[in-house]
């Protein structure tokens, strides 16, 4: 290392660029679309009671179909690609719990007129009169929320990759060193200010003693910049207080174009690398040298 010609951060910034994973998602992972056509065939019977609305007196109507089939909220939410199950209107005094009124409405015929009414100043029933086919709406609607589900997609493969790996490091030095090492997901440490929930811990014979964080950023923006140059520096100095090491793992496109924040990375943080520079060694190359073996 100390006869490369550039300095010691300016090669690490290199090597982290160079092995930077642009993304963790095969082709066949972009899209679920066998997700999206069971979903469609599991709601083709309320599709089909919808596109029959009575537009000349809707509120009567779809109060009316909401009591006999409660399940056509499911279709009401998606129209609005509303995915969680509570909706508010503070000004208006009213709200929908697609999941609890989904369960009470067919005893409620005044809740399900209140609940009808809503779509209606919605404009979603002036809208539903403009459209040929709402199965296709919905697909379309389908489709247009992939995009949060790959990024938890994302998530979900990352976190199988850390785990093998962390399992596969740690055994190979528990067989030379014979150190009773091993890890926990989602460990919450008791720092000075917080009680910090941390991605996985690495206990050494039974105590605390190094924190591995994790992300994968698809984008660039404020968030990326924001947790490596302060949220991490700062987690790694009360870390320290409690006698805690801090590795960090990021990786993802979004790092393309945000090479100054990865030089702060390597400024601030004493442990910093991607996924391939985890697999290749790094991170065992690391734990070792925290482990001072």
């Amino acid at each position: 290392m100390a006869q490369i010609n550039v300095s010691t951060i300016e090669y690490k910034v290199k090597q982290f660029f160079q092995t930077l994973t642009l993304d963790i998602l095969k082709p066949s992972d972009y899209v679920y679309w066998d997700k999206i056509n069971k979903k469609i065939k599991e709601l083709r019977r309320e599709i089909a009671l919808l596109n029959s609305l009575d537009f000349d007196n809707p509120l009567k109507d779809l109060s009316d179909l909401l009591v006999t089939n409660p399940k056509i909220l499911d279709i009401l939410q998606l129209l609005i690609a509303h995915t969680p199950d509570k909706i508010y209107f503070e000004q208006a005094n009213k709200y929908i719990d697609f999941k609890k009124d989904k369960l009470t409405i067919s005893k409620n015929p005044k809740r399900a007129k209140t609940i009808a009414n809503v779509f209606i100043e919605m404009g979603l029933i002036e809208f539903l009169k403009q459209v040929k086919n709402i199965e296709d709406v919905i697909r379309g609607i389908l489709i247009g929320l992939e995009p949060n589900a790959r990024k938890n997609r994302r998530g979900k493969k990352l976190e199988t990759q850390i785990k093998i790996l962390l399992e596969k490091t740690l055994k190979e030095i528990k067989e030379t060193t014979n150190l009773n090492l091993v890890f926990k997901t989602q460990m919450y440490v008791k720092l000075k200010s917080e009680d910090k929930r941390l991605d996985y811990m690495i206990l050494v014979n039974n105590k605390p003693k190094i924190a591995v964080e994790v992300n994968f950023y698809s984008v660039s923006g404020s968030k990326p910049s924001e947790v490596i140059a302060r949220a991490y520096p700062e987690l790694q100095e009360s870390l320290q207080k409690n006698s805690i090491h801090l590795i960090v793992i990021s990786d993802g496109r979004g790092w393309q174009k945000m090479k100054p924040v990865i030089y702060t990375a390597y400024n601030k943080l004493h442990f910093f690398m991607n996924i391939k520079q985890a697999k290749q060694g790094l991170l065992k190359q690391s734990i070792l040298e925290i482990l001072n073996i």
